[in-house]
């Protein structure tokens, strides 16, 4: 059976009597058009009330979901490729609470409930803990394709106690399939859309009586959706893709060893190649294509040289279970994991060589995870208890490079900023300081013409426009020797650099400059945690655990001068046997810092559930979490080494009922409200003296109250209908800070209205007598509240498809044959074709003028066909 699942939506509301209404009028349509699902996992054997029994590990025991007192969501495999998802930003919407963006495959987010802290720094975490097959996965490696998944599950809240580690806000736990003792296997093609070819194969296979082995291997890829017109004529290393492009190759191979009753081992290597396109960036700026007017269209100009996205990966886990005797059992998990990446983006979204900005994020990290757990079952108690250790190392190189036309560009403005204030304004400033006629009409100007026409032996000829092309670089080396006198008034000339070297000719156009970020980190973290489950009475039970957790980090920043250092040699110092200078870095200060620091918490539950009747459970929670502090990996400055940012801490009430209504309809239904205190917010920032925004982490406290209801409505024994659904409230306080524009966004205290989302689903399996066909359907809806950002940019405001609603309508319908060997399905994803932003670049926007988006691949279509043995 496919299940479905929710969907989220944004909804501003003014009191809570609308919010009631609103909840219920989504919830009444929603059980009369369309579908709900409560994400249903692994389907048992065993049938209850004519309802499947659905069972998790979310905490860390085998149980029914609907005896787990927690807030917890899953996805079945069914429920994965009746919806043709490939990602964990594909299933999203079937859980309330969770969102997954993948704008970058290797930079991804986790929100869980409103709170999200992507950050391409490697000395900071997700605040919400993301694990594979048992191992707990960082930052960059856990945005994995579903390549032969049993189901994922999705704890939301703090699950401090049995996950520990940056489980703050909540736990993603994706379980694949383990080898078993049948002979199977499938083979599966899905084509669609722009040029979508996706093809996945599976083998499970009994080496012996006690010995299985299980294979699978994914590979996608399609065409990119926005063709980049630039051709490269100027950039040597351009390499032509269109935005949007994919292609990502997956495989992993797990052998399984029963070597007694009581005791299996198993052990996988799993690999993971990605190359595509990088993420895209869409001038909106008068420089980009057409003059940024076509942003929603198909064609965008982008120059990055050897523009790419790639993540070369590997990890192998070992997992002992064993079996003492009825009451104690046992599992130990050992895991490596290695993988380095490269994302190198244009950030300027133009093909103006005056413009050229790009960055490229490259990491090479590994990581040993471990992890000892004890469990211990009897009348009255079902107790686990356990440790975990993982040490991480990791090394990122963060590359900032722009042309010399560009570093001139930015030249030019500080020039302009000099001469409106030794002139009061008088002199106008230049677009660009390499633009012959701008340069010499400042410069007679400010009376320096005569002089360096006599000092290039021309005295009396009027310095034109022809004469600063003639000469090449000449000018401005002359200019470069006199700028320290005249920039600093009433200072000896002994104590005055020769000259500026900033300030060079147009000789020098076309080259690259690079400045560069380097970073270590050494990072250990360890916990022993205990989590007992104690029947007061049949009906009553309670749940108390505690852990106690350490992280220790060793960091460190490296910033050299910038590759042009020593370069260009200025011609007229040259001659005279003057010293040649570097070139200041303009972005970053040159520095050589380490540092270290430690941080430890003990975070706890208390739990308590109550069984009404056979089908019905209330529950309650009291729970904390805690997320480590860390490093800004682009924060250090020659003022001194920067402060750790603090740990998170969050506090989390929760009360909730799960339950079977006349045997048809599921229901899971929660309510909570939770404190986080040092959220570490990424944003980007122009700090005053910054010559761009770069991303900067700053701390924020939240307050989010909410309900979140599941529910599935068997209408028949074919039919089942369902809604998914989510209303929020946040209050946010946030510290002063400067947005990418430079403003200064003072301190505040914002409370957003409460937010209502949902998804509708559908799934049908009408009988026509021969094979079995399957229809599927769902439906999300999210209201956008973008406008609620604080420090919003001006050039945000002109885009109105930043702040469009969600509308997404998603189908799919597939026929299999008697024996289940064929199936053939036809899909079709966002069938509405809405189009929207669904980001913004902001790195260049204030200091050259070139904002960027992000927006949405359109209607796609296609077919699968799987054959299984």
């Amino acid at each position: 059976m496919s299940h479905a699942s929710a969907y989220k939506r944004t909804h501003t509301l003014q009191n809570p009597n609308k919010i009631m209404r609103a909840l219920s009028q989504a919830m009444i349509s929603s059980l009369l058009i369309a579908p709900f699902c409560i994400n249903a996992a692994e389907q048992a054997q065993e049938k209850e009330n004519d309802l499947e029994v659905i069972t998790v590990t979310s905490q860390k025991r085998v149980q029914n979901i609907l005896k787990v007192p927690i807030t917890v969501g899953t996805v079945s495999a069914d429920t994965i490729e009746e919806t043709s998802s490939l990602l964990l930003s594909d299933i999203d919407k079937f859980i309330p609470g969770f969102n997954f963006s993948d704008d970058s495959m290797t930079q991804s987010g986790v929100s869980m409930r409103g709170i999200s802290s992507p950050n391409i720094s490697v000395g900071g975490d997700s605040s919400s803990a993301t694990f594979y097959d048992d191992v707990y996965m960082p930052r960059a490696a856990q945005n994995v394709m579903f390549s032969d998944m049993a189901r994922i599950e999705v704890l939301k809240g703090p699950q401090g106690t049995l996950f520990g580690r940056n489980a703050a806000m909540g736990v993603v736990n994706m379980v694949p399939n383990a080898p078993s003792d049948e002979f199977e296997g499938f083979a599966k093609a899905t084509l669609g859309t722009d040029n979508l070819q996706r093809y996945e194969g599976m083998i499970n296979v009994p080496l012996a009586d006690a010995v299985y082995i299980r294979a699978n291997v994914l590979s996608n890829n399609q065409d990119g959706f926005v063709d980049n017109v630039n051709n490269g004529q100027w950039n040597a290393d351009f390499k032509t893709w269109q935005m949007g492009e994919r292609a990502h190759n997956a495989a992993r191979i797990a052998l399984m060893w029963d070597i007694s009753n009581q005791t299996n081992f198993q052990i996988s290597y799993d690999w993971d190649d990605l190359e595509q396109a990088p993420s895209m960036n869409i001038g909106i700026s008068e420089y980009a294509y057409n003059g940024g007017a076509d942003y929603m269209g198909s064609k965008a100009d982008n120059d990055v040289r050897n523009g790419v996205e790639a993540r070369d990966m590997y990890g192998v886990t070992a997992k002992l279970n064993h079996t003492f005797n009825d009451e104690w059992s046992m599992k130990y998990v050992l895991s490596y994991r290695d993988w380095e990446t490269e994302n190198r983006q244009d950030e300027d979204g133009t093909g103006d060589i005056r413009r050229y900005f790009d960055t490229s994020n490259n990491e090479d990290s590994d990581i040993f995870y471990t992890e000892l757990q004890l469990n211990y079952v009897s009348d009255k108690i079902n107790a686990v208890a356990g440790f975990s250790y993982s040490k991480e190392d990791v090394s990122q190189t963060t590359e900032l490079n722009m042309t010399t036309d560009t570093y001139a560009t930015l030249v030019t403005g500080d020039l302009n900023k000099q001469i409106a204030a030794l002139t009061g304004g008088m002199v106008p400033g230049m677009e660009h300081m390499w633009n012959a006629d701008e340069w010499a009409n400042t410069l007679n100007m400010l009376g320096l013409g005569d002089a360096i026409m006599a000092a290039i032996g021309m005295a009396g000829v009027p310095l034109s426009a022809d004469i600063v092309n003639a000469t090449g670089n000449l000018t401005y080396d002359i200019v470069s020797t006199q700028l320290p006198a005249l920039a600093n008034p009433g200072i000896p000339p002994e104590f005055l650099p020769a000259y500026v070297p900033e300030l060079f000719g147009p000789e020098y156009q076309g080259q690259f400059y690079q400045e560069t970020v380097n970073n270590t980190g050494d990072f250990t973290n360890w916990g022993i945690f205990a989590d007992i489950d104690y029947a007061i009475n049949d009906k009553w039970n309670i749940i108390a655990g505690l852990r106690y957790s350490k992280d220790s980090k060793d960091f460190t920043w490296f910033t050299p001068i910038n590759n042009f250092s020593g370069v260009p040699i200025n011609n007229v110092v040259a001659m005279q046997g003057g010293a040649q200078l570097p070139l200041n870095n303009l972005l970053f200060d040159a520095v050589n810092y380490d540092a270290s620091d430690s941080w430890n918490k003990l975070t706890g539950r208390l739990v308590s559930s109550y069984q009404l009747t056979d089908d019905d459970m209330v529950f309650a929670s009291y729970s904390t979490g805690y997320k480590s502090g860390g490093y800004d990996s682009l924060g250090a400055t020659s003022a001194g080494v920067p402060v750790a940012f603090d740990p998170e801490d969050t506090t989390n009430f929760e009360v909730g009922y799960k339950g079977i209504w006349a045997d048809k309809v599921v229901a899971n239904i929660s309510a909570y409200y939770l404190e986080l205190e040092n959220l570490q917010n990424s944003i980007s920032s122009k700090r005053p003296g910054d010559t761009t925004a770069i991303p900067l982490i700053i701390s924020v406290d939240k307050d989010i109250a909410g309900i979140e209801f599941d529910l599935r409505w068997m209408a028949t024994k074919s039919l089942t209908l369902g809604v998914v659904s989510e209303v929020r409230s946040t209050d946010t306080k946030t510290p002063m800070f400067y947005n990418s524009q430079g403003d200064l966004i003072e301190a505040q205290t914002r409370s957003d209205n409460a937010a209502l989302n949902y998804t509708l689903m559908l799934d049908w399996m009408p009988d026509f007598g021969v094979g079995t066909t399957n229809m599927h359907l769902d439906y999300a809806f999210v209201e956008n509240n973008n406008g609620n950002q604080a420090g919003l940019e001006d050039f945000r405001a002109g885009i109105p498809e930043f702040y469009k609603d969600v509308k997404d309508l998603n189908a799919r319908i597939s026929w299999a044959n008697d024996a289940d060997s064929l199936e053939i399905g036809l899909w079709g994803k966002n069938l509405l074709d809405e189009r929207r932003v669904v980001g913004f670049t902001t790195l260049t926007a204030d200091v050259l003028g070139t904002p960027g988006v992000r927006t949405n691949r359109g209607l796609e279509m296609g077919v699968d066909v799987k054959y299984s043995f």
